[in-house]
């Protein structure tokens, strides 16, 4: 843990020749170990160049799963992993680990439930790498850190030490209770998905919750900027991002608040996805193709990832060189589709959608906009006031057509429809989604 605290810390300067020449060492030993020890790799990249790994054949959440039993390099079932992520899903209790191994299940936002596997080795770098980049400082008292998330994982008693404490929190937690916790344990960092960062925020503002943390960090949900300005202005504090998925910890906002690809522990590529009228000079929306280069256990190499990350070509203020992530847009199920007046389809991304609510006039509190089929729009609302009720819904319609005709296009359904559509309590918020 030592170790990668110090490793991180003094690899934040890698760029240019130097950080390839990181990345290439680092691939060709990941890439070497997992085709000696996993069948999966053995078979993908028979008779391939190690020097040309950038360019080898990409794999996804179905291709690993499917081949689950063959893709590890320890020789772990899915069947046997998939109880154990299972049994602690169930019973809320993720002490237990598969012969020393922690394993985690992700939620499944895609309709596919995705396996991690990491031994005692990558549970340190992991913790190592994360808090040199989330702490804000080294001071002598040390941190107190609270996490409302879906699932625990003794990856987080990994962290866990007199200097360092942690308490985690079920997502589910009623929020009554979670300001009781909350005011009694003075977090001086906050982690959740902005979900309950936007309700906490709210009993901030009624004077019932009353913390000041250090830092507020968002995880596991797409931040959407209006949420961002509501959590910063009731804590106080900068909302910063991490970006971590079953294929790893990918990014993390700088002291400056900027999302940068973390290039010393994965190489991230990207495939440009279309996008809608793009003019010259415009950052780029792309999905990204990631390779771990630490993880041994479970080797994530070019695995294309259903995300669509806007990119900023731009240096950043705070001197890192790394990549920089301008925004987090959904993922590419959250890409809705309409047809223009001469019946071509176009794909609409969620930044373009969410639009719609922030140019309408009224006093909405909360939205969600879906799609089941090409053309249909439905932008669900909920308002602060009844009286704004009927106004707020024209208001809508009127902003949902001219956003849709600024692109040719129209909606062969719309419908605004008052109160949000019912979502599990452990479901990732997703504010544009494609149903269906």
């Amino acid at each position: 843990m030592a170790r990668h605290f110090l490793l991180t810390r003094e690899n934040a300067s890698l760029r240019g020749d130097a950080l390839a020449e990181y990345q290439d060492a680092r691939a060709h030993h990941i890439l070497r170990y997992a085709m000696e020890h996993s069948p999966f790799y053995r078979r993908h990249f028979t008779g391939l160049d190690l020097k040309d790994w950038r360019s080898f054949p990409t794999i996804d959440k179905s291709a690993m799963m499917s081949n689950f039993d063959d893709f590890t390099t320890c020789g772990v079932k899915r069947d046997e992993a998939m109880n154990v992520a299972l049994a602690a899903e169930q019973s809320r209790n993720y002490s237990p680990s598969l012969g020393g191994l922690t394993v985690g299940l992700s939620s499944g936002t895609s309709g596919h439930r995705g396996l991690f596997v990491v031994d005692l080795r990558e549970r340190a770098s992991w913790a190592g790498s994360i808090m040199a980049r989330v702490l804000p400082n080294l001071r002598i008292k040390g941190y107190k850190v609270l996490l409302f998330l879906r699932s625990g994982s003794n990856l987080y008693d990994t962290l866990g030490s007199f200097w360092l404490k942690f308490r985690f929190c079920d997502l589910m937690t009623p929020i009554d209770e979670s300001v009781t916790i909350l005011n009694r344990f003075q977090p001086d960092i906050l982690v959740a998905p902005p979900s309950k960062l936007t309700m906490l925020a709210a009993e901030s503002k009624t004077s019932r919750l009353k913390i000041s943390p250090l830092k507020v960090i968002s995880v596991a949900e797409v931040l959407d900027p209006a949420d961002e300005m509501r959590i910063a202005e009731a804590f106080g504090a900068p909302v910063h991002q991490l970006y971590q998925c079953t294929e790893g910890f990918l990014a993390a906002t700088c002291e400056q608040g900027n999302l940068h690809v973390l290039e010393d522990c994965i190489s991230m590529q990207y495939e440009p996805v279309d996008a809608l009228d793009s003019k010259p000079g415009e950052p780029l929306r792309v999905t990204p193709i990631v390779t771990d280069l630490w993880r041994l256990v479970q080797p994530i190499i070019r695995y294309r990832l259903n995300d669509i990350l806007v990119l900023n070509p731009l240096p950043c203020p705070c001197g890192g060189w790394f990549q920089r992530i301008d925004r987090i847009e959904g993922r590419q199920d959250d890409v809705l589709y309409f047809f223009n007046l001469d019946g071509v389809i176009r794909p609409f991304f969620p930044d373009v959608l969410r639009r719609i609510v922030l140019l309408s006039d009224g006093p909405i509190a909360d939205y969600e906009i879906t799609q089941d089929q090409p053309g249909a729009l439905r932008v669900h609302f909920a308002v602060t006031s009844e009286n704004s009720r009927s106004s707020v819904e024209d208001a809508l319609r009127r902003s949902a057509e001219s956003i849709l005709m600024q692109y040719g296009c129209r909606a062969s359904e719309l419908h605004i429809v008052e109160g949000l559509p019912p979502r599990r309590a452990d479901e990732k918020r997703r504010r544009v989604r494609r149903i269906g």
